[in-house]
């Protein structure tokens, strides 16, 4: 997870406990119980700038460090995100990512390269565990960048984003590559093509959103622990 604000109500939800600090990352924080089930892994603060460190390079090294400490079957990429009044999104809604994850804002017109920018990475069919928690799917996608410059309108309209995200490409890039279950799991702050300003409607929601996750989260992982190998 990205933000501190998005995570403590699933860590206290969950009860977990900090861990000791990774020597190698000390800014990265790690909660955990004894029964090893569930690790939430949060970027941290930034040291240099110091802010909560988001977007797509803090997610890719967090999950490969948290992937190669924790050995997880499954990878959940999890927060908040933009949606699409277009497309039925509200805020507050619960969205599970389904079909493939991309990149909206990675554009690189080589042969080879332009498939690689954009990542496409799986995750899991998880349509009829959603149905039964009461969440919505659709195609998530990821980008550097809290506004929506018109190319990336346009890649996320061909992808059919309903949510938009900054974190969960990556880590689902990583979590193919180490061969995890990947899902994200994202509530929706603010309506990228509604008409209040993104900054002042990301600011007004982002609490709210924390608590549907301190709820949605650890329903999602006591499916994932119940029902799926």
């Amino acid at each position: 997870m990205a933000l501190r604000a998005e995570a403590m109500p699933v860590v206290d939800r969950l009860g977990l406990e900090a861990l000791p600090p990774w020597e190698s990352m000390p800014w990265v924080e790690a909660y955990g119980s004894s029964d090893e089930r569930v690790r939430i892994v949060v970027n941290g603060v930034d040291p240099l700038h110091g802010v909560d460190s988001i977007g797509t390079t803090a997610g890719a090294l967090t999950a490969a460090v948290a992937i190669e400490r924790f050995e997880p079957t499954w990878v959940v990429s999890a927060g908040t995100a933009g949606g699409f009044a277009s497309r039925g999104g509200r805020v507050g809604q619960v969205i599970v990512a389904s079909g493939p994850i991309i990149h909206h804002d990675r554009r690189v017109d080589l042969e080879g390269y332009d498939s690689f920018a954009r990542g496409e990475y799986p995750t899991a069919n998880l349509a009829a565990e959603a149905e039964l928690l009461g969440f919505n799917t659709g195609p998530c996608s990821s980008g550097d960048s809290l506004d929506a410059p018109p190319q990336d309108i346009a890649a996320m309209q061909a992808h059919g984003t309903v949510a938009k995200d900054m974190e969960a490409a990556a880590v689902a890039g990583v979590a193919a590559r180490a061969g995890c279950q990947f899902t994200a799991l994202k509530v929706i702050t603010d309506i990228v093509d509604g008409p209040e300003p993104t900054v002042e409607e990301f600011l007004s929601n982002l609490a709210h959103a924390g608590q549907v996750l301190g709820t949605a989260l650890p329903q999602l992982l006591d499916v994932l622990s119940t029902s799926l190998t």
